[in-house]
């Protein structure tokens, strides 16, 4: 047992006694330790009455997510898939199943840090045409997905990316999800620190502590290292991003730190807050531990709607979090401390460069570059993925990068290889270039493959960016993302343009629209525009919006600046036809 406070002078703290408490009551001992006239007391997981669990909490006190191994290997050799609970269970392994939306499992792969190899993107390609449905797609949090995976095949599945040295423990139901990082962590020549390394440090601790699987809900950390690439940190739980301390009045020595940002969560309309705490970044990692043993302890196990890390900050206060993590941190006694400073003391991040995740790119390292190819949202084919993975083989360091923009890097390509690298990508049926529409267009799933989807946001996002491409030229991109259901995988709140999956009132697909959104230096949330939108209607009325905002805005005005300048009810006026 973790001591998480001084021993009082009669033993144990009531915090241990009720850790005690729950560990035996979940072995069915507490029993033994209670006089025969004492009553029964009943059981609960961190203070919730087991009765007043929400069927996903109650499933999850029944059996760990972590002992469910023989029930994955029954259902498999019965070619039979989880449904019910057990496919909530099962997601703790990353299969989800997806029927009948798209047959078989979903697979999200954990890559810490979004890095891989292309040794490890080359063996992903054989193994997405061997047990999948012959692709994968490149998703918002950095990692990839396959699809069409038959029930027979998980445990295929499961040893093909052991092999590989990956794995897809820990990234679907309640879980720690795939840890994300600035896809440019260690060559951009702004970042202030390269912090991927704490990441992926953080994921092992993560998998390998079994205390930190099945969490009250989902749980999503970021590392940003300062950079040109935003990898949208202050839309996760914790958000770590690089700054600079100069001198200051606080006595903290000058350097390089990370201010901690906690309850990113738009879907919900909030964005990660300053904590008002930095820390060193060779401490992420433990303050992370800290942090999520504060969640689990408190997190709300009754109402999966208010189980997020948000409504445990609203609850008691960001101030109240940071000496619950600082007291456990303080109980492992290993010097680590949370170091109050204000952001003012902060020096000014470097600029964000919107498409530096596309085309070629200089790099911190002389005479070499990074290449951001251009997918369209985010799908690869086999062939794509060794093609890619060679080229990082033969002409790079074997380094591949993913990013939340759902696309790949491939660094350290020297200069005199820079045409040749190129050309290869584009025998792959591949681009290095995207116009702003395609660079920023972000969609999930939607209805061809999530069952909570209102909308096929994929063919409908890529058939939304061929028809403007084909109609505008533009100075600035404009981001656009199609997410199908209130989940918000897409993010379609940080949009410059957002849609989410609605029906439109005959009852056909569509969309909700709202304008304005934007993250990090940008921040915000999009605003209701208009809406519901059939489908087949969304290409006129978007076309009308960007033919009305160029037609009327102040020289090079960004559409986001542009929005942000007038009321939703003027945006009506001005951008919807009449």
């Amino acid at each position: 047992m973790i001591a998480t406070d001084k021993p009082s002078e009669n033993g144990f703290t009531a915090e241990q006694q009720q850790y005690l408490t729950d560990v035996l009551t979940k072995l069915n001992l507490h029993r033994a330790f209670q006089g025969s006239a004492k009553k029964e007391q009943p059981a609960n997981v961190y203070g919730t009455p087991v009765d007043e669990l929400s069927k996903e909490e109650l499933a999850k006190y029944k059996r760990h997510p972590m002992d469910i191994w023989q029930q994955i290997v029954e259902l498999n050799d019965r070619n039979q898939i989880a449904e019910g609970i057990d496919q909530f269970m099962f997601r703790h392994f990353g299969v989800f199943n997806v029927e009948p939306n798209s047959p078989g499992y979903m697979c999200r792969l954990r890559i810490p840090s979004c890095k891989l190899r292309g040794d490890q993107l080359v063996r992903l390609g054989d193994l997405s045409e061997d047990v999948a449905g012959g692709y994968s797609h490149v998703t918002t949090r950095g990692n990839l997905q396959f699809r069409e995976i038959a029930p027979n095949r998980v445990l295929d599945l499961f040893a093909g990316l052991y092999d590989t040295g990956l794995s897809c423990k820990g990234t679907g139901a309640d879980s720690a999800r795939n840890i994300t990082a600035s896809p440019t962590a260690g060559f951009d020549p702004l970042e202030l620190i390269d912090l991927s390394a704490h990441g992926i440090r953080l994921s092992h601790r993560i998998l390998n502590t079994r205390d930190l699987h099945g969490l009250p809900r989902k749980f999503n950390i970021c590392f940003d290292n300062g950079g040109s690439i935003s990898c949208v940190s202050d839309t996760n739980d914790i958000g770590y991003l690089a700054v600079k301390i100069d001198t200051n009045d606080r006595e903290i020595e000058p350097g390089i730190y990370c201010r901690i940002l906690l309850g990113g969560i738009t879907g919900h309309l909030d964005f990660a807050r300053d904590t008002g705490v930095i820390c060193r970044p060779e401490d992420t990692p433990e303050i992370s531990e800290a942090m999520l043993r504060v969640y689990i302890e408190h997190g709300d196990r009754t109402n999966r709607k208010k189980a997020r890390l948000k409504y445990v900050l609203d609850k008691h206060g960001f101030d109240w979090f940071i000496e619950r993590t600082q007291e456990k941190l303080d109980a492992w006694g290993r010097g680590v401390k949370l170091l109050r400073l204000e952001e003012k003391y902060d020096a000014p991040r470097a600029p964000i460069n919107r498409q530096g995740h596309i085309g070629v790119h200089p790099q911190s390292q002389k005479g070499l570059n990074y290449i951001g190819v251009a997918l369209e949202l985010g799908k690869l084919t086999p062939e794509q993925m060794r093609g890619l993975g060679d080229i990082a083989l033969k002409f790079g360091s074997n380094d591949i990068r993913l990013t939340v923009w759902q696309n790949i890097l491939i660094p350290d390509i020297s200069d005199a290889d820079v045409a040749t690298v190129v050309a290869e990508i584009e025998r792959l049926g591949l681009s290095v270039d995207a116009s702003s529409f395609a660079a920023g267009a972000i969609a999930c799933t939607g209805k061809w493959g999530c069952k909570f989807a209102g909308a096929y946001t994929k063919q409908d996002a890529a058939r939304l960016v061929k028809h403007l491409e084909s109609k505008f030229t533009l100075d600035n991109p404009i981001n656009i993302h199609l997410t199908g259901c209130h989940h918000s995988c897409a993010q379609h709140y940080i949009g410059d343009i957002g849609m989410i999956g609605a029906a439109a009132s005959d009852g056909r697909d569509g969309y909700n629209i709202v304008l304005g959104g934007g993250s990090d230096q940008d921040q915000g949330i999009a605003e209701d525009f208009c809406g519901p939108i059939a489908a087949e209607d969304i290409c006129a009325v978007l076309e009308n919006i960007i033919q009305s905002y160029l037609n009327v805005r102040s020289d090079n005005e960004t559409f986001l600046a542009f929005t942000r300048r007038h009321s939703i009810e003027d945006l009506k006026s001005i951008l919807l036809p009449r």
